[in-house]
């Protein structure tokens, strides 16, 4: 019995140590080619995209860098979780000296709407203890926070990239560029995107993404950092929608009340309604994202 109960016990203690490792220094393990880590290993930018997996998709990185002389990276996490920008912001800036020209932030409508929830567990994997921490406040200002949560949380996530790194790491660092799909994304087609399903009818927003906007505004400010919001083109049925349009008349006015400059979707000389530029309602084929970042990079000059 004695026996067993030093075993269990050596076993709790290993897993603890390993708990509070992950938790500590997940953020210090290089992640090739995407990621807080990688974006800051990168230096100082001339332009630094943060957003979801929208900007991840419908930026072309070998057409930005031949614009940028390869100064810019795409900062992608899916979810679009509004509430995590401004933690990975600070992380950002307390980890680095880097100087960025400018950041350039998506500007999605339903971004503010969306339920605060850890809905990208790779997000834990890239913060330090003090951004989990502060990303954590978020979950529970939404009151998210119940034990499942905590145990994912703090626990769990993370372990299997831990546990496969030396084998998934190669792997994954070839398919992303910079933060960027490097790879061909054919489109799904007409009859695809004119019958994909959805459903915004029950959108509403939520006060806590709202808040997450504005302070990451504040925050721009008072460091002094140049930044502009960016809505990316979505399939014309998504963007035609009233609920888009109501919820992105919103967002403008909120970026308006804060004084914040933006480029909108209609902004920039791109056709929403062509099947061949487009993956799904919000993300773009290769041949999309070609075209479009052409037109962006005019239009951030």
């Amino acid at each position: 019995m004695k026996k067993i109960i030093i075993t269990l016990t050596t076993a709790l203690l290993i897993t603890a140590s390993l708990v509070i490792c992950k938790n500590v220094f997940s953020c210090r393990i290089p992640i090739g080619n995407r990621g807080i880590k990688n974006a800051i290993d990168s230096g100082d930018l001339d332009v630094l995209f943060i957003g979801s997996s929208t900007f991840r998709s419908n930026l072309d990185i070998g057409i930005l860098d031949k614009r940028f002389d390869g100064r810019d990276y795409i900062l992608a996490y899916g979810g679009n979780q509004l509430a995590a920008v401004p933690v990975e912001y600070d992380e950002i800036a307390a980890r680095s000296d880097n100087k960025y020209g400018i950041m350039v932030f998506e500007l999605d409508p339903l971004m503010l709407t969306e339920d605060v929830k850890l809905s990208d567990s790779r997000i834990i994997f890239d913060l330090s203890w003090q951004g989990k921490l502060a990303l954590w406040d978020q979950l529970a200002r939404s009151q998210n926070t119940g034990f499942s949560v905590f145990w994912e949380y703090f626990v769990t996530s993370g372990f299997d990239d831990l546990a496969t790194y030396p084998l998934t790491e190669p792997f994954y660092a070839t398919r992303y560029e910079k933060g960027a799909k490097n790879e061909d994304t054919p489109s799904s087609g007409r009859d695809f995107l004119e019958n994909e399903k959805f459903d915004i009818s029950d959108a509403a927003i939520n006060p806590v993404q709202e808040d997450a906007a504005r302070l990451l505004i504040r925050k721009c400010r008072e460091r002094g950092q140049r930044f502009v919001f960016l809505e990316s083109p979505h399939y014309y049925r998504l963007s035609d929608d009233p609920v888009y349009k109501k919820y992105l008349e919103y967002y403008i006015g909120l970026l308006d009340e804060e004084g914040a400059g933006y480029i909108l979707a209609s902004d920039i000389d791109f056709d929403n309604k062509n099947p061949d530029f487009f993956e799904d309602m919000g993300h773009m084929s290769q041949k999309g994202r070609s075209a479009f970042t052409e037109k962006l990079i005019e239009r951030l000059q």
